[in-house]
């Protein structure tokens, strides 16, 4: 396995990881803490080329972003909140929303 992308962002950082023994979908995009790099961290999600991999990676930073500001934190593979429904980061990077769309989600979720 290597690493073919990192983003640090806020307090995690987000990887795309190649795994040459998976011809499907190679491109993993994982987040791990920044506070101990030395973790395997959380598959979010799989995809076949390295440019879509990529492209997740770089949305995810920015809707952590949002959900920090929104007073989300991650745990695990989600973004959590008291008093809300926790938001699998899976399903939002296949569901490639727009940061309005996102935006429109946390709002719904803190209702």
């Amino acid at each position: 396995m290597s690493i073919k992308y990192r983003n640090t962002c806020s307090d995690i950082e987000i990887l795309v990881k190649y795994e040459e023994s998976d011809a499907a979908a190679p491109y993993r995009v994982n987040i791990q803490s920044s506070k101990n790099p030395l973790s395997f961290g959380n598959i979010l999600a799989s995809c076949d080329n390295e440019a879509e991999a990529v492209k997740m990676a770089d949305q995810l930073c920015g809707f952590y972003a949002m959900a920090k500001t929104n007073g989300y934190y991650m745990k695990g593979k989600n973004l959590t909140k008291a008093d809300c429904d926790d938001i699998a980061v899976s399903e939002v990077l296949r569901q490639n929303l727009t940061d309005d769309q996102f935006m429109q989600m946390l709002n719904r979720q803190s209702v």
